[in-house]
């Protein structure tokens, strides 16, 4: 009987993690018809993650595309990605559709349970997906104050917060949504400027800040966008996710002692963030601090397994003390978890011409470069192992 109650514990565990998986992924389709009919670009639906393609199912159906990954602790990550539509009330129509989508189908299962006399097992199924869609329903539709950080680096609002954006955005000038016309082709220095235009008619809205602040990071203005961040904020106490976005900034001018600080103060809350704890690495490593970025590395793989920037950063650490069958291990461990990682290859091809393995540290810089490694010094790596090949 023991045993008999062990299995089913962890059958209806498995059927809940299930459950929030499906609901999930109906939330995102709400959110994916209006986007396929106001829009003709592909659609992407994330089950599973926050836009990690890595170990993930695609299963493509026309214009939309689904990347299906089932991880037991990503089961109520999801997204929906889609161009943005051309009129205003398209795209709050495609916000609000993922929230309708689960209350909708909450309705559903309600006047299941209410109408027919099933058996059991099914009212408990039923029960199951009420409360998950349901839980949907809510999560989304109540504004978060916090950014949903997404795994290429750049962050969202859930559905409640964006909707609050788009009705803020109603009565902005016409150069405003030429800027979100800039932004969504990617025109991110003509973006800049139009958001920069914005704020001069009608002064400092947070919703436009954060536009403006966005595009200065993607054209690559980083000094320009940690200007704007410190006299935005002032002396006024940064929220949690202020934080880490000033770590980032401070990144990317090099100012790594101060985004040392901004990381840690990060980290005093959210304190099992592996991807920051690498972050938190990165600036140790590029201070010189080895062994402590080693230090950082191990609890973020000891926080999760699979995070494939740690062991490349890691191995990079090791390649710095030159313990080389270390740096080896861990550097070959980030590819197989994730073959393009473009840091990954970097750093093999810094191990292969330390081993004078000129011609694969060239294949290897060759492929980083390929990938869009963020490196400044990739060209003049790649120009010293032709050198090292030619005089051999």
């Amino acid at each position: 009987m023991v045993l008999v109650g062990i299995l089913m514990g962890i059958i209806g565990i498995l059927v809940v993690l299930s459950a929030r998986s499906i609901t999930t992924f109906f939330h995102e389709l709400g959110h994916a018809i209006p986007a396929l009919l106001f829009t003709d670009d592909r659609v992407d639906v994330y089950v599973g993650s926050y836009g990690d393609i890595s170990k993930s199912w695609q299963l493509d159906i026309g214009r939309l595309r689904f990347y299906l990954t089932y991880k037991i602790w990503g089961w109520d990550l999801g997204m929906c990605v889609s161009k943005g539509a051309e009129y205003y009330f398209q795209q709050m129509l495609i916000v609000l559709a993922g929230p309708l989508m689960s209350l909708g189908i909450a309705a559903f299962l309600l006047f299941a349970l209410i109408s027919y006399d099933s058996p059991a097992l099914w009212k408990g199924l039923f029960l199951v997906f009420f409360f998950s869609t349901i839980w949907d329903f809510f999560v989304n539709i109540i504004p978060g104050k916090n950014p949903i950080e997404l795994h290429d680096g750049t962050s969202t609002y859930n559905d409640g917060a964006l909707l609050i954006r788009l009705w803020q955005e109603k009565d902005m000038p016409d150069v405003y949504f030429e800027g979100m016309k800039a932004q969504a082709a990617q025109d991110y220095i003509g973006a800049s400027k139009c958001f920069e235009e914005t704020i001069t008619l009608i002064g400092p809205k947070k919703v436009v800040q954060e536009k403006l602040l966005s595009s200065l990071m993607a054209s690559g203005e980083n000094q320009k966008a940690l200007d704007f961040f410190v006299e935005q904020h002032g002396d006024r106490k940064l929220s949690v996710a202020q934080f880490l976005l000033l770590g980032d900034l401070y990144m990317k001018v090099q100012q790594y002692e101060n985004a040392l600080k901004a990381y840690s103060a990060y980290l005093y809350i959210v304190f099992r963030d592996e991807i920051t704890i690498c972050k938190k690495g990165m600036a140790l490593l590029y201070l010189g601090e080895f062994n402590l970025a080693i230090a950082e590395f191990d609890i973020a793989i000891r926080i999760n397994e699979e995070e494939a920037l740690a062991y490349a950063y890691r191995g990079r650490a090791y390649l710095a003390l030159r313990l080389w069958r270390k740096a080896e291990e861990d550097i070959d461990k980030s590819l197989a978890l994730k073959p393009d990682l473009p840091e990954a290859h970097l750093f093999l091809g810094m191990y292969q011409e330390e081993m004078k393995e000129y011609t694969l540290a060239l294949e290897s810089y060759t492929r980083a470069k390929e990938l869009e490694v963020d490196y400044h010094g990739i060209d003049f790596l790649i120009a010293s192992v032709e050198q090292s090949i030619g005089r051999n």
